[in-house]
């Protein structure tokens, strides 16, 4: 290959996407008993959320939390809460996960409040450091099989210094998963593979194509894309899904 032609080939991989793990990849790292914190990112609606639950799993417990900036650090710890005349102690989704050696997938991190982040830290350092007090002064220690995977459509290097310091993997997806772009017919697989490419600002997630397959069967393509979509971008993403043209 001529120095010409490796020129064009890096000119077109620097204006497309960046390279990025296959799902292969993604899911023997989730599989691995080394792996207890994974942070994992990409665009939305690749399918981030819907590895983080299933694959690897081998028997554990999922437990699932979506962060906002609102999110309360009681909802991970727990809470004192009353029952009959005293108050009882109540674990969190974090706590009930370390206490049954479970995963815990947390979507958008990025969301973490200083509170969330402040229970985050010490649970997220390694194996033979992590634990973490609750306010009944109960010191919790992980149990074996304890998994910590996040998601976000950031890059590490956009969360805190001390947050992204603790993941022991760091996966970078650009691509919809296999499963979910099994689950559209070829022609809206095609079409969701094109759309799939463009800028951030005209995208459509493979699970906006899914809602399309879904409407479909009732209203038909066009108006299943005005729907989903609204009327004006959902018109854009119909002709382009027809004509072949994103």
């Amino acid at each position: 290959m001529t120095s010409k032609k490796i020129t064009k080939k890096n000119e077109k991989k620097e204006k497309g996407f960046p390279a990025a793990d296959d799902w292969r990849f993604v899911e023997r790292v989730l599989a691995s008993t080394r792996a207890h914190t994974v942070y994992l990112w990409g665009p939305p609606g690749t399918g981030k959320t819907y590895t983080a639950c299933r694959s690897g799993v081998e028997g554990r417990e999922v437990f699932t939390i979506s962060l906002t900036p609102e999110t309360p650090a009681a909802e991970l710890r727990g809470f004192w809460m009353p029952k009959g005349d005293q108050f009882v102690w109540q674990d969190g989704v974090f706590i009930d996960a370390m206490r049954k050696g479970a995963r815990v997938v947390i979507n958008e991190i990025a969301n973490a409040s200083h509170d969330v982040l402040a229970i985050l830290h010490p649970v997220l350092e390694s194996r033979q450091t992590a634990q973490l007090t609750l306010p009944n002064l109960e010191t919790v220690v992980p149990a074996d099989g304890f998994q910590v995977v996040c998601t976000d459509n950031l890059p590490i290097d956009q969360l805190p210094e001390a947050l992204r310091d603790r993941f022991k993997s760091v996966l970078h997806v650009n691509r919809p998963h296999p499963a979910a772009l099994a689950a559209l017919s070829e022609d809206l697989r095609e079409a969701a593979l094109r759309t799939f490419d463009l800028e951030s600002a005209r995208a459509v997630s493979v699970r906006g194509w899914l809602s399309v397959q879904e409407f479909e069967v009732e209203f038909g393509r066009r108006d299943a894309c005005r729907a989903v979509f609204g009327r004006e971008r959902g018109e854009q993403i119909f002709q382009a899904s027809v004509l072949g043209a994103a």
